[in-house]
């Protein structure tokens, strides 16, 4: 009964001593965790809430009312599939019958004005087109007695795109008023963009980014797309991003996404430092941008990504049979091709390059891409909130994706399924009596931290099978 009592005594110790390892663990590595898996990105600023929203969800009918608007949004099957929709990028001629969203906008009691429907895109399956429609009521416009009808869709993909409009109520020419709309284009992700207030002066801002440095010089996960700012007035976006205002806000996302990068050990780092040059232009600090670039950038070569002067000629060059030679197909240097992107997208001039180049001489680039905007859109750079995607051809070259890239991810994808695999290694490798259960815990739990760490105590401190 002694030694009974005694192992006993013995076991609870070491539960105890276990408890307090775990306890340990947790408290050090979770907060590690919260801290490095999501980006800060201006914690401080808020969205503005709208006036009122609405989300088609698994429904086919959402409305909403407020402030004399009344907008509405239906799914309706029909045999009308080959109509003018809203968003062009979608499939405008699916086979009929077929599912078709329109939004319906009126203001009821108020005669100088018409209703009007507008048939945005097939949709609700794979095959129809988009999903996840929502719609919102907001004072974009402050001059506008109005509220503004923002609506969006998921068009689908592992790294796109939602697609937005803004429905807005404007004199038509007459004596009355008739809705009219603006696409805001396709954005990375679901939802609509942002509406902020960051200057704290009432005045709604639209908070998006720049996508064509998606790719451009970093895989997805190593880009940083430069914020875009802008304002809505009377049917127009204007790009408002380099106003003094704004530039606090800035230097304030700078701040977090260096932060963030330099925590990731410098993640691919010519995808950061082109969004810092850009954003540094932005704020009236090219130069201090420009130097801090040349300081840690990585070149084409071992980064592996970049662009060629191919990727930089004008889309409409390029579809008029200019085919690309092999020599215009290979990467330019960082530096070279980084300046040039940003001098064709209007963050720079020829005569900032000049300064900071030793020929002091202007850059010489192609011609700017023509956006591909609605009549409304103001054409002010640097690109627009309403940037559409990176267009294929403008994207990348083939040789932009190399196999030592593949080569890499593949090194870290064994290292990481290592890692992960510790605790069933030390427990076979220590003989506990308990190798199977350990196995099981950390397959099937090991992917929430908490799963793998109790993993690895009873790997440490599970006894050993009598050899």
């Amino acid at each position: 009964m002694p030694d009974a009592a005694e192992h006993r005594t013995r076991m609870t110790g070491k539960r105890r001593q276990t408890i307090l390892k775990m306890k340990t663990l947790i408290g050090v590595m979770l907060p590690a965790l919260l801290a490095t898996g999501v980006p800060a990105r201006s914690a401080t600023l808020h969205p503005l809430a709208p006036i009122a929203q609405a989300e088609m969800g698994n429904s086919t009918h959402a409305a909403l009312s407020a402030q004399g608007v009344v907008a509405t949004l239906d799914v309706r099957r029909t045999s009308r599939c080959n109509v003018p929709v809203v968003w062009a990028d979608a499939d405008t001629s699916p086979a009929s019958p077929c599912s078709m969203a329109f939004l319906t906008l009126s203001q009821p009691g108020n005669t100088h004005s018409r209703p009007a429907s507008f048939p945005l895109t097939p949709y609700g399956t794979e095959d129809d087109g988009m999903a996840q429609l929502k719609m919102s009521l907001r004072h974009l416009d402050a001059s506008s007695p109005f509220p503004q009808v923002m609506v969006s869709a998921y068009t689908g993909g592992a790294h796109c795109c939602s697609l937005t409009s803004i429905f807005d109520l404007r004199p038509d020419g007459s004596s009355g008023r008739s809705w009219q709309h603006l696409e805001l284009g396709a954005m990375d992700g679901d939802g609509e963009p942002d509406v902020v207030d960051i200057a704290g002066n009432g005045q709604q801002e639209i908070l998006t980014s720049d996508q064509s440095f998606l790719y451009a010089f970093a895989s997805h996960a190593g880009s940083e797309a430069p914020v875009v700012i802008a304002r809505y007035h009377d049917g127009v976006l204007e790009n408002v991003t380099r106003d003094p205002a704004y530039r606090d806000y800035l230097a304030k996302d700078l701040a977090d996404r260096r932060r963030n990068w330099i925590k990731s050990g410098r993640f691919e780092p010519n995808g950061f430092l082109a969004y810092e040059v850009a954003t540094m232009a932005n704020m009236g600090r090219f130069e201090e941008g420009w130097r801090d670039m040349l300081a840690h950038a990585q070149s084409t070569k071992e980064s592996g990504f970049g662009l060629s002067a191919c990727d930089l000629k004008p889309p409409a060059e390029k579809q008029n049979g200019h085919v690309c030679s092999a020599k215009e197909k290979e990467l330019l240097p960082f530096p070279q091709v980084l300046s040039l992107f940003l001098v064709r997208a209007g963050y720079i001039t020829p005569e900032q390059v000049a300064s900071v180049t030793d020929n002091h001489e202007p850059a010489s680039v192609p011609p700017p891409v023509p956006p591909a905007a609605t009549p409304h859109e103001a054409p002010n750079p640097p690109s627009s909130a309403a940037a559409q995607p990176p267009e294929r051809d403008q994207a990348l070259s083939a040789s932009a994706v190399p196999a030592k890239s593949r080569g890499l991810f593949a090194v870290l994808g064994v290292l990481g399924l290592a890692l992960y695999l510790v605790p069933v290694l030390i427990a076979y490798r220590r003989n506990t009596i308990r190798q199977h259960r350990i196995a099981m815990i950390t397959v099937l739990l090991g992917w929430t931290l908490i799963g793998w760490v109790v993993a690895l105590i009873m790997a440490l401190n599970e006894p050993t099978r009598t050899r």
